[in-house]
């Protein structure tokens, strides 16, 4: 198994279906994990997380079932119902006249929740390319630089740094810069709490770059609700009431100039239906899926230990970065997301999984089965479940 060159990398990133192209991704960081981390020990480096966060985002690309919860949660609201029934009453005042149409069977229709999802979907594949493309094209130029141990040389690794643009991102890559002089002075290390701590910053930093570098798409995702509420308000009103009586409404909002009861429940319900949206999209991008079939809730505090190599952190530059990013430092008391769109939030989450999951083996185990990989890499989606 050959790791993706930096053209493979490219190739990749360019494949037009987000679908395909999120397979091949995580199939990508999985072989550039393996490939890499002969450098490391058996240490995980970045990649090896970046495959399972990859497959995560696949779930959230493919919209897999988001419509039929949304619907579940739509029916399931007592907030909903109430507004449900309060449009109804607002009908049945003219309820005589033929055009009116019963709000129980359009409201999901008009909602239409599959579009805001698309606009999800989209949010997150460009993500996934964006983060791909950069820092997967870089561990790929890096193997191509260190295919051996006598490439391991002071010159190599300043040549390699020398194509940084200096600064922090999202423009800037110091952090990748940081990150990948790391890597190359920890394969000295003869010590192996050092160097799990110096591999461990080199995770880090290039998780930091990562996360801050996907701010927006991440944000644009979790707010993807709706795209034109005016839009949605008006399908309402068109739907509850007949031609007639929307031109005589509308002179009499214009005459009262306030909002009619009817404009406010319909408000009401698109601003819950809003919330249901973002709990259902959020709930999708807060989990994670690692190998032996364990889920994380990246709302909840993390369960697992630090292992014993870094219970404590002696590597100042280590000390130096969880204390700008980890907020309760050697503990993964209160590691929980309270808000994936906040980033100093979502990187304290990432900081305590990479340290205590640093010696989980099964996240070495491949994503995909090897027929899987076959068809994928044939630009097709398995038909199998993924």
């Amino acid at each position: 198994m050959n790791p993706p060159t930096v053209e493979e990398v490219a190739r990749i990133a360019g494949i037009s279906d987000p679908v395909i192209r999120n397979l091949n991704i995580t199939q990508g960081y999985f072989e550039l994990s393996q490939a890499v981390s002969k450098y490391t020990d058996g240490n995980p480096n970045w990649c090896t997380f970046a495959v399972w966060a990859s497959k995560q985002a696949g779930q959230s690309i493919r919209k897999e079932d988001l419509s039929r919860t949304f619907e579940q949660l739509f029916h399931n609201s007592p907030e909903i119902t109430l507004l449900l029934n309060t449009l109804s009453q607002h009908s049945d005042v003219i309820k005589n006249l033929p055009e009116v149409k019963a709000i129980s069977g359009f409201a999901l229709k008009v909602i239409n929740p599959n579009t805001a999802f698309d606009h999800s979907a989209d949010a997150v594949a460009t993500g996934n390319r964006i983060v791909f493309s950069e820092i997967g094209g870089e561990f790929a130029r890096f193997l191509s630089i260190f295919r051996s141990e006598q490439n391991f040389t002071e010159e190599n690794i300043s040549n390699f740094c020398s194509a940084f643009k200096p600064g922090d991102p999202p423009d800037g890559q110091q952090m990748l810069n940081d990150a990948f002089t790391s890597y190359f002075e920890a394969r000295k290390q003869t010590d192996a709490k050092v160097k799990a701590e110096m591999i461990l910053y080199s995770n880090l930093l290039i998780g930091y770059h990562e996360q801050t570098r996907l701010q927006p798409q991440i944000v644009q995702a979790l707010n993807a609700a709706f795209t034109n509420e005016d839009e949605l308000r008006s399908r309402f009103l068109k739907e509850l009431l007949p031609g007639f009586w929307l031109r005589i409404r509308y002179y009499i909002t214009k005459l009262l100039q306030r909002k009619m009861p009817l404009d406010e429940a319909i408000d009401q319900l698109l601003n819950l239906a809003k919330q249901k949206m973002r709990e259902v999209i959020t709930d999708c991008m807060m989990t994670l899926r690692i190998p032996t079939s364990e889920m994380l809730k990246l709302g909840e505090d993390l369960r697992r230990k630090f292992p014993q190599r870094l219970e404590h952190i002696s590597l100042t530059t280590l000390k130096e970065l969880l204390g700008q990013i980890d907020p309760t430092p050697d503990s993964i008391k209160a590691s929980g997301t309270k808000d994936w769109g906040d980033l100093s939030d979502r990187i304290h989450f990432i900081a305590d999984l990479f340290r205590a999951y640093f010696e989980h083996q099964p996240l070495y185990s491949q994503p995909f089965t090897d027929e899987q990989v076959k068809v994928l890499k044939d630009g097709k989606r398995p038909e199998s479940e993924l």
